[in-house]
């Protein structure tokens, strides 16, 4: 019998529930201080997510059942009663995010939505409002003052973001919706947004800021052990080129967004705003460029099909431009042998099968392409 790596959360939270094992399943999984934290749900029909937390990271209360685990190093909570944001929970409920909006001045006229969820880290909720949408940004504690201040630094540069209605040292935002369409919605031809992203870059490198961000290439150790036969064959190679890039010497350190990708873009006339610059930091300009590479690769296999020659002409063209210096590649694959795990942790092996394809395609230098319309990546995906 195959030992899988969720075996460890898997029985943790059955044996805290009394349950059986064979009802757990996982939805996700990422790292997470010196660990991880899994999500995990009991019964596929019952709406319930449970995470473990082997993180290791203190928390000013815990919320959930920690005292159900084995190991002080563990803890297991009800999603939305994560102990690393503990302004989640008092504002994931309706009531509450009305009560929190009129203290503002804004009146809400629907429920909150999450939007998105990295537990531990931050969740992001839609609140709708007469004029449009307002957004909850919830974070740990000690990111508050941080972002806060990244939003002022990055619009002292000309950078256009959200405004932030208002903010609280408990770890929580209110914000503006972004100013015009999400890139995804819009008809963007691949080189001219490729042009005003590294316009953007550029933009990002002139913000005064003196903190770091963290590099993608701090996962790689994380994804290595976790046995995963696909990883595996990446893992090594990944690290050769990270190797070669470290015996260059110092390269330049520069402002960047830290998590670059398009789905951070809005446009109107060119980019009008980009958002989730929690992540600014000072850091190799790779990171941005591998970023935006690597989810253009992620994300061509998710858009429909009519689009999806698009996506990939941008991988391509990003590929051509970016990934001809070894730590922009070597980065790249740190972040598609992430998409490929995630993948594989949804239960999509060919979701994970196709990204790992993709990783290799580029390793053997198979990309970029001179067609607009088709890249030799698609070669992964449109196999049968």
């Amino acid at each position: 019998m195959s030992i899988t790596p969720n075996l460890y959360e898997v029985r943790v939270l059955a044996e805290a529930l009394g349950v059986s094992a064979e009802s757990v399943t996982v939805h996700s999984r990422e790292p997470l201080g010196t660990g991880s934290v899994t999500g995990l749900q009991v019964d596929a029909e019952e709406s319930l997510h449970y995470f473990v937390d082997t993180s290791g990271l203190s928390v000013a209360a815990e919320t959930g059942l920690a005292d159900a685990v084995e190991s002080p190093s563990t803890r297991i909570w009800l999603h939305p009663a994560d102990p690393h944001l503990p302004a989640l929970a008092p504002v994931a409920f309706d009531d509450a995010a009305r009560t929190l909006l009129d203290r503002l001045g804004i009146t809400a006229i629907g429920k909150p939505e999450f939007i998105g969820y990295r537990p531990g880290r931050r969740a992001v909720l839609r609140v709708p409002i007469i004029d449009g949408a307002v957004w909850i940004k919830v974070v740990r504690p000690s990111r508050v003052q941080r972002i806060v201040r990244a939003h002022e630094a990055a619009a002292s540069a000309g950078i256009r973001v959200p405004e932030i209605h208002g903010w609280s040292d408990e770890g929580l935002l209110v914000m503006a919706s972004a100013s015009g369409t999400p890139a995804a919605d819009v008809d963007w031809d691949p080189g001219a947004l490729l042009d005003q992203v590294d316009a953007l870059r550029e933009q990002f490198a002139a913000v005064d800021w003196d903190a770091p961000a963290r590099s993608a290439a701090h996962r790689l150790d994380w994804y290595a052990g976790r046995g995963d036969a696909a990883v595996a064959r990446l893992v090594p190679r990944t690290r050769a080129i990270l190797a070669r890039a470290a015996e260059v010497g110092e390269r330049p350190r520069v402002v960047v967004h830290g998590d670059l990708h398009f789905g951070q873009l809005f446009l109107e006339d060119g980019i009008s705003a980009v958002i989730d610059i929690d992540t600014l930091g000072l850091a190799d300009p790779a990171e941005d460029a591998a970023a935006f590479l690597s989810h253009t690769i992620a994300s061509a296999r998710l858009t429909e099909a009519h689009n999806r020659g698009r996506v990939w002409a941008l991988a391509d063209l990003a590929a051509a431009r970016w990934a001809g210096d070894q730590l922009t590649l070597g980065l790249t694959l740190v972040h598609l042998i992430g998409h490929a795990m995630a993948a594989g942790d949804r239960g999509d092996a060919r979701a994970s099968a196709e990204i790992e394809a993709a990783a290799e395609a580029l390793l053997d230098a198979r990309a970029p392409s001179t067609s607009e319309s088709k890249s030799p990546l698609t070669d992964v995906f449109d196999s049968p």
